[in-house]
């Protein structure tokens, strides 16, 4: 397993497919990062959003790319270490 850093993105689900347009745009500009969809809370949608462990920090670039579009009903918490997962 590799080190990773990982956000949790909760938005209401009113919003979810702004939200997995933006997500989508993400991916095609972070190729490595990873989108997890969580089961869904309180009329909100969630997701778990997993960068690779990188010198260049990947995962600041996506935080402050997001940040351009985030509303205030949007809940982008990290982000945070993690294992990245079994690498084959």
């Amino acid at each position: 397993m590799s080190r990773e850093y990982c956000f949790n993105l909760t938005i209401p689900l009113t919003d979810l497919d702004r939200v997995e347009d933006l997500l989508a745009q993400a991916k095609k500009d972070w190729k490595a990062m990873r989108i997890s969809r969580k089961t869904d809370r309180h009329e909100c949608a969630r997701f778990y959003l997993s960068f690779p462990c990188s010198p260049s920090r990947p995962d600041l670039k996506f935080q402050q790319w997001f940040s351009e579009y985030q509303q205030d009903s949007w809940d982008l918490y990290g982000p945070n270490p993690g294992r990245w997962g079994l690498q084959t």
